[in-house]
């Protein structure tokens, strides 16, 4: 203990150092247990299906340290080669030489803070030493996993094969809908004077491009403070076609909810065409977000007295009369630019005249909420936004797409559902049979297999090597014609025939 605290003064380096030594002893401790299951799989393994090939010493990042171990490969009789402590651990390379707990440790860190930041968080708080890139490079395989399980689930979808998932019912389910304008990174290898998909140039830099976000619950909980919170939540995002954005959402709801038990499906957005698109696809209703509404009313309208008139109409359910006041008003504007305002404020309300009134101003009448549930005004979709800018927006950066996916997709995860509902929950897809070309005349073999016991089968004709008489000759062309089962046998004279009856 003397030699422990030898130049450290301080309880802040003396902390350090004992950390450290037991990241170290926990190090060892990993690296003895998994070089003695090795060898104690070793000695149980199925010696005709697995044969000893080779060790190899490999090193796995932990939350300790980093671990050193060998263990032994395997040659398997069916073909490859496994390391079956890898197999009976779990360690899996998906994200690299990285252990599961670490793995997960850096994406909650890169979630909440930068790379960079999130590297001296990693340092600080475990025995691990990363950089910012191989932070980012973890994140970039976590996202993939998740991906590669989106996958999987749609494949399960399109074959009929999701009857065990959807485990929330509910007769009621809300979805809201909005675009959130992400900051795009410059492609490199990029051909000079072209640039991104949908993204305008700016000098340098490339301009935003909207990042699809959906969400979907089955109503509000109630706190004792008189807060509401949204209950079995679930948000997607991400970039791309919105047939691909619509496709994976709808997957996603069959897989968190019981989509047979669900009767009424409404939808709150915010006049986009892709929108109406979605809720016309599902039969939903649609409703104009309110507070898109009133956002359109105070960027068109300055005076207080005129947005008292229109708020009125809407306060009464009367869009006629809501349109009406916008045109009186444009007529009466003082200027252009006034008048133009309220132009497009009114087609915009025009343009969505069928969806202007929300579900509940429409008296639309729903089935009674199950206990500790109850149903409110739709707009939650604004503060659910937050999920996303907290940490890909207003921070002076940018991302590229397939870095922006991965990062929303594991924020909506995390805050709704958790990243352990999405992952490891799927069956694993059955091999593929391998396709075998078949065999021509002229190649198939004369037999099949080894012929271990049956080298009569293949033994010469009788007197092959004979001289060859007329009688022989007849026999062996008995012989060639048919099988032996097949030749007729005459018994001799004064022989019962019912001895040779197949009865």
């Amino acid at each position: 203990m003397t030699n422990i605290t030898e130049g450290h003064l301080d309880f802040k380096s003396f902390e350090r150092a004992i950390f450290e030594i037991m990241c170290r002893i926990a190090c060892a401790l990993i690296r003895h247990y998994l070089e003695w299951m090795d060898l104690r799989i070793m000695g149980t393994r199925d010696k005709n299906e697995y044969r000893y090939h080779e060790k190899r010493e490999t090193t796995i990042k932990t939350v300790m340290g980093e671990v050193t171990y060998s263990r032994i490969y395997y040659k398997k009789t069916s073909g490859g080669y496994v390391a079956l402590l890898d197999e009976r651990m779990g360690i899996k390379s998906d994200y690299g030489l990285v252990s599961e707990n670490l793995a997960e440790q850096i994406v909650h860190e890169c979630a909440d803070k930068s790379f960079r930041k999130a590297k001296s968080s990693i340092c600080s708080l475990t025995g691990q030493a990363i950089s910012a890139m191989g932070a980012w490079n973890v994140v970039q395989q976590y996202g993939k996993a998740i991906k590669d399980q989106e996958d999987r689930l749609i494949e399960l979808n399109e074959t009929g094969s999701t009857g065990h998932l959807g485990n929330v019912s509910s007769r009621v389910l809300f979805e809201e809908y909005d675009d959130v304008h992400i900051r795009r990174q410059r492609p490199r290898r990029r051909k000079p004077g072209t640039i991104a998909r949908g993204a305008k140039k700016i000098g340098k830099k490339l301009g935003k491009l909207p990042m699809h976000v959906g969400i979907a619950y089955t109503g509000w909980v109630g706190s004792k403070d008189g807060r509401h919170a949204t209950a079995n939540k679930i948000a997607y995002a991400s970039f791309g076609k919105t047939s691909e954005f619509r496709g994976t959402f709808e997957t996603l709801l069959n897989h968190r909810f019981d989509m047979d038990g669900i009767e009424h499906r409404l939808t709150n957005g915010d006049g986009e065409s892709w929108i109406r698109t979605a809720a016309e696809e599902n039969d939903s209703f649609l409703q104009l977000d309110p507070f898109h509404r009133s956002q359109a009313i105070v960027r068109a309208i300055s005076d207080k007295e005129d947005r008292k008139l229109l708020y009125e109409a809407i306060e009464k359910k009367d869009v006629d009369k809501t349109l009406s006041t916008i045109c009186e008003l444009a007529m009466d504007a003082p200027d252009e630019a006034t008048q133009k305002k309220l132009t497009k404020l009114y087609s915009y309300f025009s343009g969505n005249k069928d969806s202007f009134l929300t579900w509940y101003e429409r008296g639309i009448e729903l089935p009674t909420p199950p206990e500790g549930i109850n149903y409110r005004e739709m707009g939650v979709q604004e503060s659910s936004n937050c999920l996303i800018t907290q940490r890909m927006k207003h921070r002076r950066g940018s991302w590229s797409e397939i870095g922006a996916n991965n990062m929303a997709k594991i924020l909506c995860y995390r805050s709704t559902i958790g990243l352990d509902a999405i992952l490891g929950t799927l069956p694993e897809p059955m091999p593929p049979e391998p396709w075998v070309e078949p065999w021509s005349a002229a190649q198939a073999p004369t037999y099949d297999g080894k012929g271990y016991g049956a080298d009569w089968l293949y033994a010469q004709m009788p007197f092959e090597q004979a001289f060859k008489t007329n009688g022989r000759e007849a026999i062996r062309n008995m012989f060639r014609l048919r099988p032996l089962s097949e030749v007729p046998f005459v018994p001799a004279p004064g022989v019962d025939k019912s001895c040779f009856s197949n009865k």
